[in-house]
C-alpha cells in the first residue's frame, strides 16, 4: 500500500541508500522472549545482594530506563550507551553500586537478541536488487544492543554483504537526526547528500535527519510491531511513505 508518493527532481542521480536498522530493516517481534531473558539475569544479580525483584518491580524499572533514554535520544540528539542504560537501571531496583552486575545484566541485554531475534522485513532479494544499482548503508540508532550485536544479526541473516557502510549511534556519538549520524555513510561513499536516499520509519530522526540535510527520504510505514507510528504526523517531510518493500524498490529503481 503506497500512502504518499511523489516524483523527486532528478537534477543529480541516485548513488546511495541508507536504511534504517529497527522498524525499517528489522522489525520488534520477540521483544517479550528477550525481556523473559534478560529477568533471569537480573534475578540472579540481585539475589547476590541478598534481595528479590518482582515481576512489577522489573517491568516499573525497564519502563522507566526506556523513557529516560527516550528523553536522552530526543533532546540531547544521542543514544545512552547499553552501559549507561543499565546502570540507569540497577538505580531503579534501590540497590548498592554494582559494576560487575552491571556489565553482566549489558551483556544479557545486548545479546538476547541473537537468541531470539526480531524478523528481517524485507526479502534478500530487495537488498540484492537495490545492491546491484547503489551503494548501500544502515543508519541506525541503537538501544541494548549495540551497533557490534547488530552486526551479528545481520550476518546471521545472511544479507552483510549487501552493505558497505555503517553508522550506529553507539559508535558515532550521535543519534538521527544529526547530520553526522548521516554523513558517517555518505563522506565514505563519497557521495554527496542530495546523491543519496534514506529509508527510515520515525519522521522526526529518520525523515526530518534526511531532508534537513539534503537527501531524499522513504518513510516506511510497513511495520505493524513499530510503536512510534502512532506518534508519526499524518503529513510528511518524506519524498514517499510507503509500507512494503515492493514498493520500495520500484520507487526507486523508477526515479533512479
Amino acid at each position: 500500500m503506497i500512502l504518499k508518493i511523489k516524483q523527486y527532481k532528478k537534477n543529480m542521480a541516485i548513488k546511495a541508500i541508507t536504511i534504517d536498522f529497527w522498524n525499517t530493516l528489522f522489525d520488534s517481534s520477540n521483544g517479550e522472549k528477550r525481556n523473559a531473558v534478560r529477568m533471569i539475569t537480573v534475578v540472579e544479580e540481585v539475589k547476590k545482594h541478598n534481595s528479590e525483584i518482582s515481576d512489577e518491580l522489573f517491568d516499573a524499572s525497564l519502563k522507566k530506563t526506556w523513557e529516560n533514554f527516550n528523553k536522552i535520544w530526543f533532546s540531547e540528539q544521542r543514544t545512552p550507551t547499553p552501559i549507561e542504560s543499565i546502570e540507569f537501571f540497577w538505580k531503579q531496583l534501590g540497590l548498592p553500586r554494582d559494576d560487575q552486575a552491571v556489565d553482566n545484566i549489558a551483556y544479557v541485554f545486548a545479546n538476547s537478541i541473537l537468541e531470539h531475534p526480531p524478523l528481517l522485513l524485507p526479502k534478500p532479494e530487495h537488498l540484492f536488487e537495490l545492491s546491484k544499482h547503489f551503494k548501500l548503508g544502515i543508519v541506525s540508532d541503537t538501544g541494548f544492543s549495540p551497533g557490534t550485536v547488530l552486526r551479528s544479526l545481520i550476518h546471521k541473516n545472511g544479507i552483510y554483504d549487501y552493505f558497505q557502510e555503517f553508522s550506529f549511534s553507539d559508535e558515532t556519538g550521535v543519534s538521527k537526526p544529526h547530520p553526522k549520524a548521516f554523513l558517517t555513510c555518505l563522506s565514505k561513499f563519497d557521495v554527496k547528500p542530495e546523491e543519496a536516499i534514506h529509508i527510515g520509519d520515525i519522521e522526526k530522526t529518520d525523515v526530518k535527519g534526511a531532508k534537513e540535510l539534503g537527501m531524499k527520504a522513504i518513510r516506511f510505514s510497513g511495520d505493524p510491531t513499530a510503536w512510534v507510528v502512532k506518534e508519526n504526523p499524518a503529513e510528511s517531510m518524506a519524498d514517499a511513505v510507503l509500507s512494503n518493500w515492493d514498493d520500495i524498490v520500484n520507487y526507486i529503481i523508477e526515479n533512479k
